[in-house]
């Protein structure tokens, strides 16, 4: 790598940090982002760390880990801000992408490894929403994952069997005890399909398996018999069981199965774009050289199924697929970036994107899509420039070798026109502000009193549901659902906790559903709209009889 290309993989590099670290403030916390907060400062303001609960009572979707990781930050920094909630997600990423460049580097070359890690942090779906919405599980999770699987890989090179299965065990209690059941399937579905593909399947029934096991059970049991002193360990594994079961083909219908089987290959397709774009230069020669990327389709091919036939398939489930695929597509990438006429097609292609960049920003502030005063045109202007000056450079000046760079870079600087231009109009418009404002109303109409949540418990009875079998019934309650954005913003606010109380009391200051409250002797002092769940929500007092 020469002087030139060094100094413009720097100004790449630090313009992906910018754009992923440099604005997680602007945008309130949205989608699953502040249930995890919620939770996450509910275990930082003194609750028993093991015991995830949310409003102040037992939380039964998600095993602890998580909680963990937002309340060490909450606790070194003092904030839950949403770039404190961001924060492991953005870092979750960027040491994914660290990995893959060791590990490719380590099996392949230094450029390929480069290449590899800049495609996982520009994947479309994940630069432009899940690294937007970092406060979800999903971006820390998918790093678990990858350490958990590439260690089977990395030992099983050295033949080092008993590390093999003692750290990619013991990494997936730590994934089990983040998501649930999905990290027990990646273990078993992989080191199936590796031992039988390298015809070692005796291995599986080995002592150094054994140890692997129990390295495994070994932290899970001794969680859920703690959990049990105190709270239903039984009705918490058999939620585990059923968020995991309601989202796999366990429980997808006929119609449903037969729609994702064409559906879900579009999809994947979609969210790692632009790269998926080279999936049709992949060649079955390229494997039988490479042990890594033989394994990576492996890795692929053993799992993606589990979500190929979901029922219910969020993007962000994928993520843990993009480590791998990025390896995949790395190879490709790195061949044609050999071809001087494939590096001119790309450059010439990455022009003509600039250019109609360019032309449509200088457009923006007079079209009526946008709402004025928001972001001022200038913003528009300059950021229209800023593409117009890239795409005459490129068309001026032949860089041939530099292509993949500059297609990284202008994934990078759409990023930040992003972040700069729209996520401030997206910020303005959300329901986050929404909230924010009325959790304002409320602090101040309450005059910074505590404040407390109640309403009938929501009651639900988790399962073992195998083929229409049910097994294992339990009966399980938690306090009725709410937009988290309030106790988000409440939290935020007051540095107080929104608890739950199942009877409200005279003198206390309560949130509740509108027809819950006049069911007492209530005064009613504020109302809005909770836009989650679609019903009014008031502020009130019970009268002393």
């Amino acid at each position: 790598m020469n002087q030139t290309t060094r100094i413009e993989l720097l100004i790449v590099i630090s313009i992906l940090l910018a754009g992923y670290f440099g604005f997680n403030n602007v945008i309130g916390l949205r989608a699953e982002e502040p249930r995890r907060a919620v939770v996450g400062i509910e275990c930082y303001q003194g609750g028993n760390p093991l015991i995830p609960t949310i409003h102040g009572e037992p939380y039964y979707n998600k095993p602890p880990v998580y909680n963990w990781v937002l309340a060490s930050g909450f606790l070194i920094t003092g904030s839950y801000s949403p770039f404190m909630v961001r924060l492991p997600g953005v870092l979750s990423l960027w040491i994914i992408a660290f990995l893959i460049y060791g590990i490719v580097k380590r099996n392949k070359d230094s450029q390929t490894g480069i290449i590899a890690a800049l495609v996982f942090l520009t994947f479309g779906d994940l630069f432009y929403y899940g690294a937007i919405n970092s406060g979800e599980i999903d971006l820390f999770y998918s790093l678990v994952v990858f350490i958990q699987v590439i260690s089977i890989f990395y030992f099983y090179q050295k033949k080092k069997y008993l590390l093999l299965f003692g750290v990619s065990y013991l990494l997936t209690a730590i994934g089990f005890l983040t998501k649930g059941l999905p990290s027990l399937a990646f273990q078993g579905l992989t080191l199936l399909s590796y031992f039988l593909w390298n015809r070692e399947f005796k291995k599986l029934f080995s002592i150094e398996h054994l140890v692997g096991i129990a390295v495994f059970a070994s932290p899970i049991l001794a969680y859920f018999l703690f959990y049990d002193e105190s709270e239903n360990a039984r009705g918490f594994l058999l939620n585990l069981w059923a968020e995991s079961s309601s989202k796999s083909a366990n429980e997808t219908s006929g119609s449903v199965l037969l729609e994702s089987l064409y559906s879900f290959p579009i999809q994947l397709i979609k969210v790692t774009l632009p790269w998926s774009l080279f999936v049709i230069g992949l060649r079955k020669k390229v494997f039988k050289s490479s042990p890594l990327l033989q394994f990576s389709l492996i890795f692929i091919l053993a799992n993606v199924w589990l979500y190929w036939i979901a029922p219910e398939l969020r993007n962000r489930y994928l993520y843990a697929f993009f480590p791998f695929i990025a390896i995949l597509l790395s190879e490709v990438v790195s061949a044609k970036s050999k071809s001087e006429l494939f590096q001119k097609r790309l450059g010439l292609w990455i022009g003509v994107v600039s250019s109609l960049l360019a032309i449509a920003l200088f457009i923006a502030p007079f079209t009526q899509a946008l709402p004025t005063g928001v972001v001022p045109p200038f913003a528009f202007f300059t950021s229209g420039a800023v593409f117009a000056v890239f795409s005459i450079t490129i068309f001026r000046k032949s860089w041939p070798h530099q292509a993949f760079l500059h297609l990284v870079l202008l994934l990078g600087v759409l990023r930040l026109v992003y972040n700069i231009c729209f996520l401030p109009i997206q910020a303005e418009t959300s329901k986050s502000k929404y909230y924010a404002e009325e959790i304002d109303r409320i602090v101040e109409i309450s005059e910074e009193g505590q404040v407390y949540w109640t309403g009938a418990p929501y009651i639900f009875k988790p399962e073992i549901n195998v083929a229409g079998n049910q097994f294992f019934v339990d009966s399980l309650s938690t306090p009725p659902l709410i937009a988290y954005q309030i106790p988000y913003y409440y939290s935020l606010r007051t540095e107080e906790l929104l608890l739950f109380e199942k009877n409200p009391k005279p003198g206390n200051w309560y949130l509740g559903e509108k027809g819950f409250a006049e069911s007492f002797n209530s005064t009613i002092s504020h109302e809005f709209e909770d836009k989650w769940m679609q019903r009014t929500i008031v502020l009130y007092q019970i009268q002393k009889p």
